[in-house]
């Protein structure tokens, strides 16, 4: 039996076994608040500091990042994340958007990759949230527009998320920066309690999961771009917010929403916000790939430069690369685009589809391109099981030492959340179950995150990503109207070696990982844990020092000196 029709049979007989869930607001709501946590991929510069406040005596914790440290280039990350604002300023807002009396207490709640985050309390004990976006926070005005109109469109379709009590996309507001006033949600966050969950709250929570993305899936949104009041965007940049076909009806609340220009940081972050790039709205998803390419060719031409790849890569990858290969590259997934998501832009699998984990800078994005498992409910197993069956315990459990059924159990229960997640979209998403399974998803999903990449001396990646689906052409030529040759090539010679070289490239990215593994779990910018800062140092130069030690050369040495990445170096432009 197909895995499709094992998903249905299952999430039935489960349902007839254990009749519904208990699906009441505060549980669908608890389950959807941590959903940023379990859905968000791994996202580097999670927590920032600022050195200033504007006023005096204010508290300076309020301005001091408390929560990590960089290792490297760390007062460039400070200064990049620098937030000026008049914090009297800000409390008299809230009190004009609570209602509720005076704020009594403005304390640092969090300091997100975007976002300081504040909790306010009134006189009368009411808690509210107050987000502040970083200046390196883009699209300015869209990010803060989107975000509030997103939140409220999802509230009138019954998605629990907070509400929003006021907020300013105005830099010249009086507090003297774009903010955010909203609910605070309520419950803890499910991290506290992630490990230890029993069996029916696990089925709480993949149950619950799986409704939301349905209700999210289900809205027929008519064009690729971010979400808008349309009173915040140009008349010229709006699009309406359904297809024309859905069978929906537009209520007058409906009307004050379009969907414009992307807030996704890609196309706005460093120089990009100067080129004048296709941004969106579009209407076809071949549009929206097109431009991926265009922006990042644009940005290539203009300020692209020769030079290695990156270390320790450039140990077996030697030579400077030039950006006139990756402009070719990037030409030929152009050519390849139109055809990556099949002939008919009406298909399930291009429909504008809107995807959490995040609704800051979010996007509609084709819904093949949206689809997948959240992190942590995706399979321990690589490659995934093929077939669906509930996971069982071994045989050989109860002879088990304690230290191996502890490993044994959280295999287990990995199995197991993957497994209910599959059985969930099987009876409640069946769009999102046939997009996890369309033999595209992966090699599209991969080329366009590839293209997607800033020029970094970088061409191997997305010339594999090209090859693939080179070689998996038949994919793709079964979604189209008729088939077609694939318009890019690759000679034998050029397959062979990069097969050959791709283990070795493979390798170097392990050992990236290892080494910032070692270095406490460092972040892609440098960031680590407050408590760990002083450990990942001494770390650091002992990891380097390895390297020195083992160099045959003197040039193999001025290598890991100007090379190794984990220190103060300087920054290209972005």
């Amino acid at each position: 039996m197909e895995c499709f029709d094992d998903c249905k049979l299952d999430y039935a007989n489960m349902i007839s076994q254990r009749g519904l869930l208990n699906l009441s607001p505060s549980n669908i709501s608890s389950a959807f608040d941590f959903t940023k946590y379990i859905l968000r991929p791994s996202i580097s510069s999670a927590f920032i500091r600022n050195r200033r406040a504007m006023g005096t005596g204010i508290n300076a914790e309020l301005f001091t990042y408390t929560s990590g440290r960089f290792l490297y280039n760390e007062q460039r990350r400070l200064e990049e994340r620098q937030i000026n604002f008049d914090v009297a300023a800000l409390k008299h807002a809230a009190e004009q958007h609570v209602g509720r009396g005076k704020i009594m207490r403005l304390q640092k709640l969090a300091e997100g990759g975007f976002n300081r985050v504040f909790l306010l309390t009134t006189e009368d004990g009411f808690q509210a949230i107050a987000k502040v976006p970083y200046m390196i926070t883009v699209p300015k005005h869209y990010t803060t527009a989107s975000e509030v109109a997103t939140t409220d469109l999802l509230r009138s379709k019954g998605i629990p998320v907070p509400r929003v009590l006021g907020w300013s996309a105005d830099p010249n507001n009086p507090v003297g920066v774009e903010y955010i006033i909203m609910e605070k949600a309520s419950g803890i966050p499910l991290e506290t309690r992630w490990f230890n969950l029993s069996k029916q709250e696990r089925h709480h929570l993949v149950t619950s999961l799986a409704d939301i993305e349905t209700k999210l899936f289900d809205i027929p949104f008519g064009h690729f771009g971010s979400i808008y009041y349309r009173s915040d965007v140009p008349s010229n940049f709006q699009q309406d917010l359904y297809a024309e076909s859905a069978d929906q009806a537009i209520s007058s609340a409906d009307e004050r929403f379009c969907i414009g220009p992307t807030a996704d940081y890609m196309f706005w972050y460093g120089k990009r916000a100067e080129l004048g790039i296709d941004r969106g709205p579009w209407k076809s998803p071949e549009d929206y790939l097109v431009s991926i390419g265009k922006r990042e060719s644009e940005w290539t031409k203009r300020y692209g430069k020769p030079r290695p790849v990156r270390f320790p890569h450039i140990v077996n990858f030697e030579g400077i690369k030039s950006p006139d290969d990756q402009l070719r590259l990037l030409n030929q997934y152009m050519d390849v685009a139109p055809y990556l998501l099949g002939g008919d832009s009406h298909s399930e699998m291009n429909r504008p589809t809107l995807r959490h984990p995040d609704w800051q800078h979010a996007t509609l994005l084709p819904l093949l391109l949206a689809t997948g498992h959240p992190p942590m409910l995706q399979s321990p197993d690589n490659p995934p099981p093929q077939t669906l069956k509930k996971p069982v315990l071994p045989e050989n459990y109860d002879s088990l030492g304690p230290e191996e059924k502890s490993q044994v159990d959280e295999l287990h229960r990995r199995r197991a959340l993957f497994y209910l997640y599959m059985v969930f979209n099987g009876g409640l998403n069946e769009r999102h179950l046939s997009g996890m399974r369309d033999p595209r998803v992966l090699l599209t999903q991969h080329l366009v995150e590839r293209a997607e990449k800033q020029w970094s001396g970088d061409t191997f990646s997305l010339k594999g990503a090209l090859i693939r689906v080179t070689e998996n052409w038949d994919h793709y030529n079964a979604e189209l109207p008729k088939p077609v040759p694939c318009p890019i090539s690759f000679t034998e010679s050029e397959v062979e070696m990069h097969y050959e070289q791709e283990p070795t490239w493979f390798q170097m990215n392990g050992l990236v990982e290892y080494w910032k593994s070692e270095l406490q779990g460092l972040s892609d910018d440098g960031w680590v844990r407050t408590e760990a800062y002083e450990n990942a140092i001494k770390k650091n130069m002992e990891l380097k020092q390895v390297l020195l030690d083992g160099s045959d050369t003197p040039e193999e040495e001025r290598c890991v000196q100007e090379q190794w990445p984990f220190q103060d170096h300087e920054e290209e432009v972005n």
